[in-house]
């Protein structure tokens, strides 16, 4: 019976030259990072800085839009009117003074002081403020376009209770010509735009000022 010797098998070999799991992972990793590390991506950053710049050029297309450069035209208008209007309370109160306010033409706002000495007794006027409505804003009703939620009327675009002058006291208050207290709304518009109406009420027992817009729809403040 022959009896074959099996070569003997080099252990030692075997566990040298065996590849090394970690290696293996390692080669495996760079593989993989060599394959797909340089492909294009976006940081969040840049995501961001994309966003802003849509974001901005959607903004200044709305900008130039006809509805939008017509409500942008009408608040300037109104502004500048509140703007005098607020002033001229704030005198009265602070200056205990009376200020007288005059609307002047299609498109003007004016206020003045009644001067009076130590008796009472009023010794002339001084101008405070004269303002021309920039953007075709005018003093002006819209057709169709209805009364604020106050109701002061709407048979005029200056609409007060009492005959001018009408201006702010001393007291806190505003009146007409008579010296009594009185209410009233001034309209505002760009003519033939309806949606460019604006309006402003005052309170006469508090001279309270209030803003408001129409949308098309409604009054809204």
């Amino acid at each position: 019976m022959e009896h074959h010797l099996l070569p003997c098998l080099n252990v030692a070999g075997l566990v040298s030259t065996a590849p090394d799991r970690t290696d293996m992972h390692q080669q495996h990793t760079r593989r993989f990072d060599g394959r797909f590390g340089n492909q294009a991506g976006f940081s969040l950053l840049e995501v961001l800085v994309v966003v802003a710049i849509l974001g901005t050029v959607a903004a200044m297309a709305m900008m130039v839009s006809p509805a939008y450069s017509q409500h942008a035209r009408a608040e300037a208008g109104i502004s500048q009117v509140l703007d005098v209007l607020r002033s001229a309370r704030e005198v009265a109160i602070s200056q205990r003074r009376n200020v007288e306010v005059l609307f002047i033409g299609l498109n003007a706002i004016r206020t003045r002081r009644i001067d009076i000495d130590a008796n009472g007794v009023q010794t002339g006027t001084t101008i405070l403020r004269t303002v021309e409505l920039e953007n075709r804003v005018q003093f002006r009703l819209e057709p169709g376009v209805p009364d604020t939620p106050d109701s002061f009327g709407i048979a005029a675009a200056l609409d007060f209770d009492l005959v001018a002058p009408w201006m702010f006291t001393s007291e806190g208050t505003f009146v007409g010509g008579s010296g009594d207290v009185t209410n009233g709304t001034v309209f505002l518009s760009i003519p033939n735009q309806p949606n460019s109406a604006r309006a402003i009420t005052v309170l006469g027992t508090t001279a309270l000022i209030r803003p408001w817009s129409w949308n098309g729809r409604e009054w809204v403040e």
